[in-house]
């Protein structure tokens, strides 16, 4: 098979996935009970003739089928994803205000978690049975095994509320005037908490495929021939090793990005971290159809990009990974 057609076919089946998610994601929230709104029911000064009159300026009372045609013709000819039920702004708005607080989250969770497991998985595969090995692999098989927002509430209570380290929420200081240098430092003092909890629930990941993988490059020729030429012990590992050894943690991170994300919503909330991921539990409390959508449509294009650009690469290099 032709790189082309490899390319055309990974690219078709990256847009059907796409709206086989946008459609499920649509139909899902509306058939739940409830219904629009719903958050208002409860609320003595919004009456029921109100309640209903959102839903006919929304479209909500017409059948579901005209709903999802009105919603595909606006995103496919617009690139419209509708206009929120709670805040009344386009989700588009909406998200690209919260979206670079998830960035900058997600960013930085992602290189110190890939960073740190490099590190830790060559030198646990370096000291492969020692005590080194053992300590790393069970301490982070532990971390692995804890719920991102039990571990972030451990975090926040001791780090936050006991010892009063770093504040308790949000992304900085609200009210507050500072000069560049005092925002930035609040900024990254909000972030800490939040980053740490979601770099140590990923760090496992890369950490023992790190581990493995230099394990097998450790019992290669070269690394062989390089122990007889009498070259350090740090330079055989760090230069030799881990190079090659990274390439499928690089593969791993690019087609984790979604699962990352997914991880900063719980982390976000419980940190009430104003990002996408708050965003998205705030809008499926709320019952914000549009908003859930537009956030859920963001997730999946990101994620079905990082690894449509994954496999490309690999079909790019290896020509059997396009067969099949």
């Amino acid at each position: 098979m032709g790189f082309l057609s490899f390319l055309v076919r990974k690219a078709i089946s990256r847009v059907a996935i796409f709206f086989i998610v946008i459609t499920f994601v649509f139909i899902i929230p509306r058939l739940l009970p409830g219904g629009a709104f719903a958050y208002l029911i409860e609320n003595p000064n919004v009456s029921p003739e109100t309640r209903g009159t959102l839903v006919k300026i929304f479209g909500l009372d017409r059948p579901l089928w005209e709903q999802y045609v009105a919603f595909m013709k606006e995103l496919l000819t617009k690139g419209n994803l509708g206009i929120s039920f709670r805040y009344l702004k386009p989700v588009s708005s909406i998200i690209v205000e919260a979206l670079p607080w998830t960035l900058l989250l997600v960013g930085s969770a992602m290189v110190l978690s890939s960073i740190m497991g490099v590190i830790l998985g060559a030198l646990a595969a370096y000291y492969r049975g020692k005590r080194t090995d053992s300590i790393v692999v069970n301490t982070l098989m532990t971390m692995r095994s804890m719920p991102s927002f039990w571990l972030g509430m451990v975090l926040l209570l001791v780090l936050g509320f006991h010892l009063r380290w770093f504040p308790l929420y949000g992304a900085y200081t609200y009210g507050k005037e500072q000069g560049i240098l005092e925002a930035v430092g609040d900024i990254l003092r909000h972030l800490t908490l939040p980053l740490l909890t979601l770099s140590l629930i990923e760090l496992s990941t890369y950490t023992m495929i790190m581990r493995s993988t230099t394990l097998d490059i450790l019992g290669e020729d070269f690394i062989l021939t390089a122990k007889a030429k009498g070259l350090p012990e740090r330079e055989i590992l760090f230069k030799h090793a881990v190079r090659p050894g990274i390439l499928p943690v690089i593969t791993i991170l690019s087609i984790n990005i979604g699962s990352i994300i997914g991880g900063a919503m719980i982390t976000e909330t419980v940190f009430s971290y104003p990002g996408t991921g708050k965003l998205l539990y705030d809008s499926v409390f709320m019952s914000d159809y549009p908003l859930t959508l537009g956030i859920f449509s963001y997730i999946t294009i990101v994620t079905l990009v990082a690894t449509f650009v994954a496999e490309v690469l690999y079909g790019r290099l290896d020509p059997r990974v396009r067969v099949g």
